[in-house]
């Protein structure tokens, strides 16, 4: 095994419960070197307490102890604190504990008698993981604030599955989370519809295939008992590094308006010159074709 005892972790408290007093202090001892703080408790009961009492970054401990054994505890400490690290240290491979503890979503163990150079190298695999972790946490509480405080409307999407939606966006389509959209978009396809496509089969295959034109897709709203279509023009993007796509959706009234905006803009300057009649009746009959959706 790779020597890391030359590695120091001095911003990491360690609860550490053993009932065996030689190795309890064989092991505080150890660590001590290497941590910021070890706090030592001698049964699942004292580990509970002293973990609520403390702010804890890594849990090490053994199965087999009086009053309340570690999986028990672990069980409890997961209910206040269900990303803290958690290492098992054990004697015992029998089924009923690993089926336990997989159960718990513990999957770091220390065979007794312990290796003190296996224990620094799981605590920093331990901690690299739970960064890893809260990064993913702190990327996906970004991404969400981007969404939500952004006006246009937007969809990014790992495969065919929806990922993220500004509750904007949701709140308008009529639903009150992500998982009760997809849940409905899984059940009725229907729900997004391109006029090119039959009960709105494939709708994301087709926009990835046709991604260098913009498409008029048909969302259903969600309002009360009945479904009311929604017209959206939906541009595609993917980002091959992220493996993502995004999906940016423009209303197809307010794109109506800003058509309507750019002729009426064009046209004051053109009566400012004194056009043709003609050109005037074409100007009007163009914002009149787009009012009616030509």
């Amino acid at each position: 095994m790779l020597d890391i005892t030359n590695e120091k972790f001095n911003d990491i408290t360690v609860l550490y419960v053993e009932d065996d007093l030689m190795t309890s202090e064989e092991i505080t001892y150890f660590l001590s070197k290497y941590v910021k703080k070890v706090i030592i408790a001698k049964d699942g009961e004292e580990g509970l307490k002293l973990f609520k009492e403390h702010s804890i970054d890594i849990v090490i401990t053994d199965i087999q102890m009086p009053k309340m054994n570690g999986l028990d505890m672990s069980e409890k400490i997961l209910d206040i604190s269900p990303s803290v690290p958690i290492v098992l240290t054990t004697a015992f491979t029998e089924a009923s504990y690993l089926v336990r503890a997989i159960e718990l979503g513990i999957d770091k163990y220390l065979l007794k008698p312990v290796n003190l150079n296996e224990i620094l190298a799981i605590i920093k695999k331990s901690l690299y993981i739970k960064n890893l972790e809260d990064d993913q946490i702190i990327y996906e509480d970004y991404i969400q604030f981007i969404l939500d405080n952004n006006s246009t409307f937007m969809f990014i999407m790992n495969s065919s599955n929806i990922e993220y939606v500004s509750n904007q966006f949701l709140e308008f389509l009529g639903y009150s989370d992500l998982k009760s959209f997809n849940n409905q978009l899984n059940q009725n396809e229907s729900i997004m519809q391109i006029d090119e496509l039959k009960l709105g089969k494939g709708w994301f295959d087709y926009l990835v295939q046709n991604k260098d034109k913009r498409h008029l897709l048909k969302v259903k709203k969600n309002s009360s008992d009945i479904f009311v279509y929604q017209e959206f023009y939906v541009t595609y993007k993917y980002f091959e590094n992220m493996h993502k796509s995004i999906l940016l959706f423009v209303d197809k009234n307010e794109d109506k308006l800003e058509k309507i905006s750019k002729i009426t803009n064009e046209l004051i300057i053109d009566l400012n010159n004194n056009i043709s009649n003609n050109i005037l009746m074409k100007k009007l009959k163009d914002i009149l074709e787009i009012t009616e959706g030509k």
